[in-house]
């Protein structure tokens, strides 16, 4: 049955979810991308402290036994106890960046630390920091014991003493992008804190029976909704510290990380919380409708990423969108070793099928040697070719030829020089030759045959000649690449 309250509940575990694979994902990122910064580092174990109380959270809906979920809610209590100190230690190393001599701050990180441990233990037993639960999903809670006060002062006076460190760290900035970034890590710094600390300990009589439920649910509602947001603002932040690649560079690799991985994700569990009332509609068993759901997603996000490619890179590439293209289009075109290979072997075998002759070869020019860059044909083939020694000497003829499509017979084949077309024709660039085994000693050839001949020969011939053109980018990428490793 639709209820206020079951709708509620539904889009609490939903967002709960979403953060858990955000917190997860931004924290791979992090230990992937840029695990030897300390900001970074320190922020890795502020999400791993937001990471164990929301998955704490999500796990509490999904639980009958009120056992285990005194078991989770404790376990909950080691992310929020130790959230403090992760926060007042990611504080510390942000204004450690702007050169600030940090000093005595160092021993009152280590006191929060200790203080969060202790806290962490202590909620695994009654009588110190909590006293009994309650467990009626949606609303699931620690109570309060005695000590839960000095908690309270504990998280507090560590989130204000964290956010003064931000603000002296902005107010230290002394550039213009360090400020705007030290401002977007302000405005979402105090939304995890905000969205963890356990406000239902506070108020004892919120049950799942009294009016003020709807209320706490709409609350914790809209607070996990605004921590998925600033989480992603905060590590988009992150992302910039300590990396000296162009910004352009760190946005389009966390765009693609999202919308490869969390984006995924995040519609995957959706889609599977929603499955009961699929089921209800169409009449089929779950599995069913959970393998046909995540499939169907997968897929058709993958289809969309392609689809969208284009589109985030002039979005990310806007100022530089024509040579991003012109990069983009090199490497699609850049032909490998066995791609060259391959390309003349295609071609040949068609050749060869089209002339009704067995085997033939390519041969590159290279100084004063050819070089024999594909055969097809019987094994034999290479040996043959191996035991002609004269090949330059053919090579010659066929240059004198006057229509460059007939070829010359040499020694059992029939011979094509394979030259660059230039507006000089006295400075023409030899690239190699083409040989299929001779049908007759005398090469005759129909006019149908000659037409489809001209065509594979000018192929033939482009592809040499790109490919000596790229064997000179390799040769400077060769020289540049490390140059820029040494930049970025």
């Amino acid at each position: 049955m639709f209820t206020p309250l079951n709708l509620l509940t539904f889009l609490n575990v939903a967002v709960s979810s979403i953060i858990v694979i955000l917190a997860f994902s931004l924290l791979a990122y992090t230990f992937t991308y840029n695990f030897r910064n300390w900001v970074a580092r320190s922020f890795a174990i502020l999400l791993g402290c937001v990471m164990v109380a929301y998955a704490s959270d999500v796990a509490l809906n999904r639980l009958v036994l009120s056992n285990s979920a005194d078991r989770w809610l404790r376990f909950q209590w080691i992310g929020i106890a130790l959230l403090p100190a992760a926060y007042y230690f990611f504080s510390l190393v942000v204004l450690g960046t702007t050169n600030f001599r940090i000093g005595r701050r160092r021993w009152l990180a280590l006191i929060f630390l200790v203080l969060g441990v202790v806290g962490s233990l202590a909620a695994w037993r009654d009588g110190y920091l909590v006293d009994g639960y309650y467990f009626r999903p949606p609303l699931s809670y620690l109570k309060a014991g005695p000590y839960f006060g000095l908690f309270v002062i504990y998280f507090a006076v560590a989130m204000l003493l964290s956010l003064r460190n931000i603000w002296k760290a902005r107010s230290r900035c002394l550039t213009a992008s360090s400020r705007q970034r030290m401002n977007y890590l302000l405005f979402g710094f105090l939304a995890p804190a905000v969205g963890i600390f356990p406000y239902l300990i506070l108020f004892r009589g919120v049950t799942i029976e009294s009016r003020l439920s709807l209320i706490a649910l709409l609350l914790a509602l809209f607070m996990n909704a605004l921590v998925a947001v600033l989480l992603v603002v905060m590590s988009y932040t992150v992302a910039y510290f300590g990396v000296l690649t162009p910004d352009r560079v760190v946005r389009y690799r966390l765009i693609r990380f999202f919308m490869r991985g969390p984006a995924v994700a995040i519609v995957i569990i959706l889609a599977v919380q929603t499955l009961p009332t699929v089921e209800r509609i169409l009449g089929l068993p779950r599995d069913i409708v959970l393998f046909s759901v995540i499939t169907g997603v997968i897929i058709a996000s993958q289809l969309i990423l392609s689809v969208t490619k284009s589109w985030v890179d002039w979005l990310v590439y806007r100022e530089d969108n024509e040579e991003v293209a012109w990069l983009r289009e090199l490497d699609r075109r850049l032909l490998t070793t066995s791609d060259l290979r391959q390309f003349l072997e295609n071609n040949l075998t068609a050749l060869c099928e089209l002339l009704r002759v067995p085997a033939g070869f390519v041969a590159a020019v290279v100084g004063p040697d050819l070089i024999l860059e594909a055969t097809v044909g019987p094994d034999k083939v290479r040996t043959q070719i191996a035991e002609v020694s004269d090949w330059s000497e053919a090579l010659n003829r066929a240059l004198k030829q006057e229509v460059d499509v007939e070829p010359i017979s040499h020694k059992g084949f029939w011979i094509w020089a394979l030259v660059e077309p230039t507006a000089d024709d006295e400075k023409r660039r030899v690239l190699g030759i083409l040989g299929v085994k001779a049908r007759t000693e005398t090469p005759l050839l129909g006019q149908d045959e000659l037409q489809v001949l001209d065509q594979m020969l000018q192929r033939i011939t482009g592809v040499l000649a790109d490919r000596k053109l790229q064997q000179g980018v390799f040769v400077s990428l060769r020289m540049i690449i490390p140059e820029m490793d040494r930049i970025q």
